[in-house]
């Protein structure tokens, strides 16, 4: 049953964040936190972001102004590698514990 709840959240909340932009993060990973621990949550919540903008430039990707979308994207994906990097040494937690549960 918490597999279908998540589940309806997800689909939910990205439908949702598709016309206003933003907030899949801030509205799924405490939705994911309710089930999962802390990191598979936030690894969790990445994965479906990943997903639901890869559906969005499948979607809508043809209109959008792709020198505006590079000014935005590459910085941002750089600084989502940093932040995902700098989890382990500033969360107290390893892959190791991470692969283990």
């Amino acid at each position: 049953m918490g597999y279908v709840v998540i589940c309806l959240v997800a689909l939910f909340v990205s439908a949702l964040t598709l016309f206003s932009g933003f907030g899949l993060g801030t509205l799924l990973m405490p939705a994911f936190a309710l089930f999962f621990p802390l990191p598979v949550a936030i690894a969790a919540t990445a994965v479906v972001h990943l997903a639901n903008n890869i559906f969005k430039v499948i979607l809508v990707g043809k209109k959008a102004d792709w020198g505006v979308v590079l000014r935005f994207a590459l910085p941002g994906a750089v600084a989502a590698m940093i932040g995902a990097a700098l989890l382990s040494p500033f969360g107290g937690c390893s892959t190791d514990l991470l692969l283990s549960r």
